[in-house]
């Protein structure tokens, strides 16, 4: 298996550890030299895609670069009919990503987006056998992101809505500049998002408000606490190595398809 990795900063660099782990061949590709240089000479390395796409067969390409070179990067290897999984946000704008799931499904390749958190603990093994009335959620970071919160911390949460509960509204967005709050509705339920950068104390929770109390999830120590005292533990299963591997060996447009949404709810706000 042979596998790409456009940007080899900070999330690329865990992508490319995951591919060691998992004895993958791994092809990276950065502009700039002097990253490649930090990881060992056994991986090929390029500083241009065009001659790594030509010169070696790749079967998946994960992009792990800015949100605006995510579509122009991914399509070079979707003309290929290379599947490809890009970090997110996978575009800023909702008719770019519209125009690559088509461009993909033309070239009868994959695109997908990256959605790490669906393979948490606190996701994968959650017992929702009652009626969640609201979500109070809750993306506090002790450290900064290159673009504002609303666009890459909300991004988590506002997927794992779509999964739990089906699509859904962005009502109202208070900008407070490091602290955005969120209000919107799915079908099901509301729900409030607060996230922020540089903040006080570090907070990745989730308040599930039901008849019997509330489930809370942990994301933070990956655990759910029920009503009743039962507590769901991490179970240690490493949530991007399980999505490198669910996206390899099952490439859907799933993901692609929730981002289109959420890029749509965000262009809303955009002004």
């Amino acid at each position: 298996m042979k596998v790409g990795i456009v940007g080899t900063g900070n999330m690329g660099s865990k992508y490319i550890n995951k591919f060691d782990i998992l004895g993958f061949d791994a092809v990276l590709i950065d502009k700039e030299q002097s990253q490649l240089a930090k990881f060992p000479e056994k991986f090929k390395k390029y500083t241009d895609l065009d001659e790594a796409l030509k010169n070696e067969s790749i079967d998946y390409l994960f992009v792990a670069t800015a949100p605006n070179s995510h579509i122009p990067i991914a399509k070079k290897a979707l003309e290929r009919g290379i599947n490809v999984m890009v970090e997110k946000p996978p575009a800023i704008n909702p008719s770019d990503l519209e125009e690559a799931i088509d461009f993909a499904q033309k070239n009868e390749a994959v695109l997908g987006v990256s959605e790490i958190e669906l393979r948490s603990n606190s996701i994968r093994n959650l017992n929702l056998d009652t009626k969640i009335e609201e979500v109070e959620a809750y993306r506090l970071n002790l450290g900064r992101g290159y673009i504002n919160p609303f666009y890459d911390l909300a991004w988590h949460d506002l997927y794992i809505f779509s999964y739990l509960f089906g699509d859904f509204k962005i009502k109202k967005v208070k900008d407070k500049g490091d602290i955005f709050d969120i209000y919107g509705e799915t079908e099901k339920n509301e729900f409030f998002l607060q996230v922020a950068w540089s903040h006080d104390y570090l907070r990745r929770e989730w308040i599930l408000k039901t008849k019997d109390g509330e489930i809370k999830l942990n994301f933070v120590e990956d655990k759910i606490i029920y009503p009743t005292g039962e507590t769901k533990e991490k179970d240690n299963v490493d949530k991007l190595e399980l999505m490198i591997k669910q996206f390899i060996q099952n490439p859907s447009f799933e993901s692609s398809f929730r981002a289109l949404n959420i890029l749509k709810e965000f262009n809303k706000f955009s002004a």
